[in-house]
């Protein structure tokens, strides 16, 4: 029996796969990802490797039952019987997965959250997204979706499309983005109120989690996760302000493992079957 598992981890510009034959790993493997369905199986199938054993898809949206189901940044896949499609093709069993699960299998694995036995994940880039550990393992929650953190309540209109924790510290709401951390980082004093300002209502919404869930730690991945060493001094700052006296002890921290964490986290998942 064929001993070659593949990852793939699709975002909403780019996938990567990532590859492992009788337990070597090789390297990711990215494009820009395709713009429909049909295009998109074809792209799959062009970048795995020949005759898995098991894959794993990686998706920056949940999923039932082997079908996307709520994909905002490629709407095309929802409803689309990805993993059945993607199987005929690929000759393999194919199990799909929200990405931010994903990543924090890896960080729990390989990164900053190894041999820890509890740990949040806060994704933030374009969206925010997450994942939490549990004793060892990923807790998915009864309908996929659990790490959601985009949808924690702040006080803005609903939007039924997008939750309002994501519409006030999503990277992509940093006025000037890398621009603005690179200056803060310099010591502009302007650009450290505004990065203040922003990590504000990051930060509350860290200290929800800290104070409601008690992690051994929490970690910042996504783009922001570059942003840390300027980013993090002020959010303990505001998680000090708002989290209980439990929640204030928990340390928040970048992941570790960067952009590939995903693909990482979908190989690892591929190799484990339903065990993690």
């Amino acid at each position: 029996m064929s001993h070659l598992y593949a990852g793939v981890d699709v975002g909403g510009t780019s996938v990567r796969v990532l590859t492992e034959t009788a337990g070597v790993r090789g390297e990711p493997v990215a494009a820009p990802v395709a713009s429909g369905y049909e295009e998109f199986l074809d792209q799959l199938a062009a970048l795995l490797p020949a005759g898995p054993r098991a894959v794993t898809v990686g998706l920056p949206g949940t999923s039932a039952a082997g079908v996307p189901a709520f994909v905002p940044a490629l709407p095309w896949l929802a409803g689309r019987p990805l993993a059945g499609d993607l199987a005929a093709r690929a000759g393999a069993p194919v199990t799909l997965a929200l990405d931010g699960h994903l990543t924090l299998l890896a960080e729990a694995a390989e990164g900053a959250a190894k041999g820890l036995r509890s740990a949040v994940l806060i994704a933030v880039g374009t969206g925010v997204g997450g994942a939490l550990l549990v004793n060892g393992r990923i807790w998915r929650g009864a309908h996929g979706s659990a790490g959601s953190w985009g949808w924690l309540p702040t006080p803005v209109p609903p939007d039924p499309h997008q939750g309002p924790f994501e519409r006030v510290a999503a990277g992509s709401t940093l006025p000037g983005g890398p621009a603005l951390v690179a200056a803060a980082r310099s010591g502009d004093g302007d650009a450290l109120a505004m990065l203040d300002d922003y990590a504000g209502h990051l930060g509350r919404g860290i200290a929800a989690l800290a104070s409601g869930l008690d992690p051994d730690v929490v970690l910042v991945g996504g783009g922001m996760a570059d942003a840390m060493d300027v980013l993090g001094p002020l959010l303990d700052a505001h998680v000090a302000r708002w989290a209980s006296p439990d929640g204030r002890r928990v340390p928040v921290r970048a992941a570790a493992l960067g952009s590939r964490a995903g693909v990482v986290g979908a190989l690892l998942a591929a190799r484990r079957g339903e065990e993690w």
